[in-house]
């Protein structure tokens, strides 16, 4: 990167682009802002990056294209290609262009030819993106040159990469891992690639989570280990979540609940939903601590506070069952079962359907409704799907809004016994058949 630009804009990209520590984002982009205040053309490409979201700005779009506009009228090439990528080579930045597209182009491919590796990622983005289709003829032909093009940014992805480039490797890295522009999905290309380059580009955390997140997706259980140890090294929460699930299933290491519950606490102390789930399943089921209702109670509420789905279930839940310190509250157990079913958590429907077969939870009794929720969570799969076959029984034998029919209400205990529910069992042993072949009470 040396000799392509002054030394304070030398400073600023590299605390930018060439490292992954966020602490010293804004000291790049102080030293970017001095060059600036010199009229270095090229700062203002970078600072408007920046206020596109590369560094710890807050996004300014408005900011970014009066940046681009600045060093355009200043001459720099990199703007031109910057602005073009954003959408906003148009009106008054088209206007104070100094030459063509084509020319700005072909000078930032020299110089990422000459080994720039900003440039080299700058190319690497005109190409992918199919801005340069804008310079290729004819225009009818852009869907069969669309890969063509996207194959020759992953080119320059890789040549920036290798010079310790972030973003470059970043995008490198997901358009291998997630395909796009005419680039099919190739996950094992993908971590091949963070392998080769993890000595050569500092990865962030979550940069780590990625590869082992696809590790386990590829079953490579081992690697998704060391690579979610290696985000959590850095403080990456996500990582520290991935590594108590990793301890918890045993898969790629022996099973342990307690490291589980630690890494887990670990995700949650950085703020992680998943991790304050996590934790209040360990206090749930008793992985790696004793049960405790009211902690798991706690995590899961602090979890469903974050809008995690499977933890607004949970919350519901414990208002239905109650706990030593938190009392049976049908009416918060409703409210948090339509949390959790707007998004989309089935088991939810039975806590509704027993609100509206009884009344409760601010509900007027409706027996349709309570029935539609009950068939609704016995369809899928659910820790609750025994309770609701077990309640469409009660419905078919206690006639609550259908006609008796005992049959019905066996087969539905039947069922509710199959999938685990012991009041199922209990309630079986109530009926017995007739000479006919239908079921009766005794």
């Amino acid at each position: 990167m040396s000799g392509f630009y002054s030394e304070e804009v030398e400073q600023g990209i590299s605390r930018l682009y060439f490292q992954a520590d966020p602490e010293q984002y804004s000291g790049g982009v102080q030293l970017l802002e001095q060059a600036a205040e010199e009229k270095e053309a090229d700062a203002y490409y970078f600072l408007a990056r920046d206020a596109w979201g590369d560094g710890d700005t807050a996004k300014d779009e408005k900011k970014a294209v009066r940046f681009f506009q600045t060093g355009i009228e200043l001459g720099s090439d990199l703007c031109v290609l910057g602005a073009k990528r954003y959408g906003e080579l148009k009106g008054e930045l088209e206007d104070a262009m100094q030459r063509p597209l084509a020319d700005s182009f072909e000078a930032v491919k020299k110089r990422a030819q000459e080994g720039d590796a900003m440039a080299q990622y700058a190319v690497g983005l005109f190409y992918y993106w199919q801005d340069i289709a804008a310079l290729q003829e004819p225009q009818d032909e852009f869907n069969s040159r669309e890969s063509k093009n996207a194959e020759e940014g992953l080119r320059w992805f890789k040549m920036a990469a290798r010079q310790g480039c972030i973003p470059a490797y970043q995008n490198m890295y997901r358009i291998l891992a997630n395909g796009g522009n005419g680039i099919l999905r190739d996950r094992e290309a993908a971590v091949a690639f963070a392998e080769e380059f993890k000595d050569l580009v500092q990865i962030s955390g979550a940069g780590c989570y990625d590869v082992s997140y696809d590790y386990g997706e590829l079953k490579n259980y081992e690697q998704q280990r060391i690579w979610a140890e290696r985000g959590a090294a850095q403080g990456n929460a996500s990582c520290f979540n991935s590594l108590g699930i990793i301890y918890l299933s045993g898969y790629g290491t022996e099973a342990d609940d307690n490291e589980a519950y630690r890494n887990f606490c670990e995700a949650d102390a950085r703020g992680n939903k998943f991790g304050s789930y996590n934790v209040g399943r360990c206090y749930h089921k008793g992985w790696g601590v004793p049960k405790d209702p009211d902690q798991a109670f706690a995590f899961f509420l602090k979890s469903a506070e974050q809008d995690h789905a499977g933890s607004m279930e949970y919350v519901a839940r414990y208002y239905f069952e109650g706990t030593p310190l938190v009392p049976q509250d049908f009416l918060k157990c409703r409210e948090w079962s339509e949390k959790a079913l707007s998004q989309g958590k089935i088991s939810a429907k039975y806590y509704l359907g027993y609100c509206y077969l009884n009344g409760v939870g601010g509900c007027e009794k409706n027996y349709p409704l309570a029935h539609r929720y009950f068939a609704e969570c016995s369809s899928t799969r659910n820790h609750n799907q025994g309770n609701a076959y077990h309640a469409l029984g009660e419905i078919h034998e206690k006639a609550l809004g259908v006609p008796v029919n005992i049959n019905k209400a066996v087969y539905y205990y039947e069922k509710a016994s199959h999938h685990g529910c012991a009041q199922g069992e209990e309630d079986l042993a109530r009926f017995k058949k007739n000479l006919f072949g239908n079921w009766k009470r005794k």
